[in-house]
């Protein structure tokens, strides 16, 4: 069992691995190493998704798919102006309002990173409309230090090229840690728990830890992988955002500190029109698990979002799914804080759940 200062550890690495939408395979590479030390098999299947699977003790079990996304929001070039300067366009959901005067790394071709940040405009230059406005994207560009397109292009750096921010982190009061791209290093951190758990205590059913590519691009990694592995119920470890900051409180009821959070209803209406409501009978056994084991167990209701469950639900005759994960605040911005008490018990209580999965499990919704 991964103790909290090897969690710790591990979820620093992952959130320093570079990692964009489409851009997962320093990442995917390193999973499959960490997962090897406890999975029966592993492997990367054609998307790119990271697949290690413990074989459960009885066949007539349903199988379980737990999965976390290994990629990251950020932005691709999009221009490179004549002066070495990179216009750029996002990928995935960043606010216009954090990113100036952030810094960055900027890859190439070669798959090599370079340093660098997303100008802002000097205050003593800004006019009284500049002070209260925010640019948007496409009035934004990186600073490399190049001095010419030729420059740029010899690094191996073209228009398509990922930029993400810097790899940063910062240890803070009460076991809280603050960095770039806790979502998801959370939820792969607890993969490589769990499989460090079940490998010591094998469970009746077969379960698939999956780490999945592009969620924050178009949400279809993880359905890719359920068709390789053809699970029959799925975990999405997905952090529920907190409502415990003075501009979030009403918003939820999650709390830092407060143990795993599950996801009972998330729904984007921006055009996708999907979402997912949690599957009772996985939610049941849950809160059951989490009340033997006392661990205290938070719900959320989120209008505005989804995860990969959205889709995953939908293959073969239904997956059965649910979204849980380490409560953190700021999501999708240079500065994400996590508790590592809440990232050590969501680990412990999806494992303590796969240990009572068994054959009599429902599948159905009702």
């Amino acid at each position: 069992m991964l103790q909290q200062e090897q969690l710790k550890s591990k979820l620093l690495d992952y959130m320093s691995t570079i990692r964009l939408s489409g851009y997962e395979s320093r990442m995917a590479y390193k999973f499959k190493g960490d997962l090897s030390a406890y999975a029966d098999q592993v492997k990367i299947d054609k998307m790119g998704n990271v697949i290690g699977t413990i074989e459960g003790t009885d066949s007539e079990a349903p199988s379980v798919m737990v999965f976390a996304h290994m990629d990251v929001i950020g932005f691709v070039i999009s221009c490179i102006e004549p002066d070495g300067f990179l216009r750029f366009d996002r990928v995935g959901g960043i606010s216009e309002k954090i990113v100036q005067g952030k810094a960055v790394v900027v890859g190439s071709e070669m798959g090599e990173y370079y340093p660098g940040i997303i100008a802002a405009k000097s205050y003593h230059g800004q006019t009284p409309e500049d002070k209260s406005k925010v640019d948007s994207f496409n009035s934004l560009f990186v600073d490399i230090g190049a001095r010419s397109v030729k420059e740029v292009n010899d690094l191996g750096i073209f228009v398509g090229c990922p930029i993400t921010f810097a790899p940063y982190y910062a240890e803070l009061l009460n076991d809280r840690i603050a960095g770039a791209y806790l979502d998801d290093a959370t939820g792969l951190t607890n993969l490589l728990q769990i499989a460090a758990v079940l490998s010591d205590d094998r469970p009746r059913c077969t379960v698939h830890l999956v780490g999945t590519v592009m969620e924050e691009f178009n949400a279809r990694g993880a359905m890719m992988a359920a068709r390789t592995v053809k699970t029959d119920m799925a975990i999405c470890l997905l952090s529920p955002g907190a409502g415990d900051t003075p501009d979030q409180k009403s918003v939820n009821n999650i709390v830092l500190g407060g143990g795993p959070g599950v996801t009972m209803f998330n729904f984007h209406g921006k055009g996708t029109l999907n979402g997912n409501i949690v599957h009772q009978g996985m939610y049941q056994l849950l809160k059951k698990t989490a009340e033997e084991q006392g661990i205290p167990l938070q719900r959320c209701a989120a209008r505005g979002a989804l995860s990969d469950t959205a889709y995953l639900q939908l293959e073969n005759e239904g997956i059965p799914c649910l979204d849980m994960g380490t409560p953190d605040r700021y999501s999708h911005s240079p500065m994400e804080i996590c508790d590592l008490k809440d990232l050590e018990m969501v680990g412990l209580l999806v494992a303590a759940f796969l240990n009572s999965v068994d054959r009599n499990f429902n599948l159905n919704r009702y």
